[in-house]
């Protein structure tokens, strides 16, 4: 990693986190991107996890994280970011309809949370 890298590396093992959802969106060949802010701690890529939606507790891994639309190892304290999760499909959010058939009703998701595993 050169001088001027804007990558951060994990140090050391993964940290506790909370992260809370703002919105939630379906992103053709990636997956469904869960954004919002790290209220707490440190996520890494490759992290377990637990997703609490209203009335559901989801097993999760991190399976990448977008901080200032860059792909990043890591998410701090504070920092917004778009974590793809492992464990979770469009399927399985609650839908409002809309286009083609149903989008994700991002109002129900906004708020659930995201902590360490």
């Amino acid at each position: 990693m050169g001088l001027f890298s804007r990558r951060k590396t994990p140090a050391g093992p993964p940290q506790p986190f909370a992260f809370v959802v703002e919105n939630v969106f379906s992103v053709p060949m990636r997956g469904v991107v869960f954004t919002g802010r790290v209220e707490s701690g440190q996520v890494q890529q490759g992290q377990d996890a637990v997703l609490h939606l209203a009335g559901d507790e989801r097993a999760v891994r991190v399976k990448s994280i977008d901080v200032r639309r860059r792909s990043a190892a890591v998410a701090g304290t504070g920092e917004e970011a778009g974590l793809y999760l492992d464990g979770i499909t469009a399927r399985d959010l609650p839908t409002v309809p809309g286009g083609d058939g149903s989008l994700i009703d991002s109002d129900a998701v906004a708020g659930a949370r995201l902590v360490s595993a």
